[in-house]
């Protein structure tokens, strides 16, 4: 068998599929296709990196489609992919970002910080349940707060602010109202 022999062999293996249903309800997750011979290919199982999951948008969805042991019955697919669906681009070497189709992300910025924009809503859970919630019509705390410095709201400090109208000697003011 010459090189091109084995090329061709190792090709033939690798076909590129248009994505045309996805099934997210069982653990695996499984694509039916249309191979670029035409050939419709269902129930494929896809294998994604652990830690990782996520529902392509169909429409335009793309993906690798891997025969095992040349096998047309014994297949698996890369997860898919959908360039024309809200995809970030002109990221910097070394930085990484998790998006979805209406670009809400969590953007790792070259290490220098954590950028995370959410269309509505940002929920942080802690054992499933909600602790912070931030919008934009302001911030949900469910628990305490403890803040080891200064605290600045509007630009008036806890620690140091000043209350008018006290009169100086041993008397406390009263509870703010």
């Amino acid at each position: 068998m010459n090189f091109f022999d084995i090329y061709h062999t190792i090709r033939g293996q690798i076909l590129r599929a248009v994505v045309k249903l996805l099934d997210d309800t069982k653990p695996e997750q499984h694509i039916a296709v249309v191979t670029h011979a035409g050939e419709d290919r269902t129930n494929v199982p896809v294998h994604y990196p652990f830690g990782f999951s996520s529902h392509v948008p169909l429409d335009g969805a793309v993906t690798h489609v891997f025969q095992n042991g040349s096998d047309p019955a014994d297949l698996f697919a890369l997860p898919p992919a959908n360039p024309g669906a809200a995809r970030m681009g002109g990221l910097k070497e070394g930085e990484t970002v998790l998006y979805d189709e209406v670009g809400q992300r969590v953007h790792l910025r070259a290490g220098s910080f954590i950028e995370i924009d959410g269309t509505e809503t940002v929920i942080v859970k802690i054992g499933g349940v909600p602790i912070l919630i931030v919008s934009q019509t302001g911030i949900q705390v469910n628990g305490s707060i403890t803040a080891t410095q200064d605290v600045v709201g509007d630009g008036i400090s806890l620690k140091n602010h000043t209350h008018g109208g006290v009169k100086n000697g041993p008397s406390n003011t009263g509870k703010p109202q």
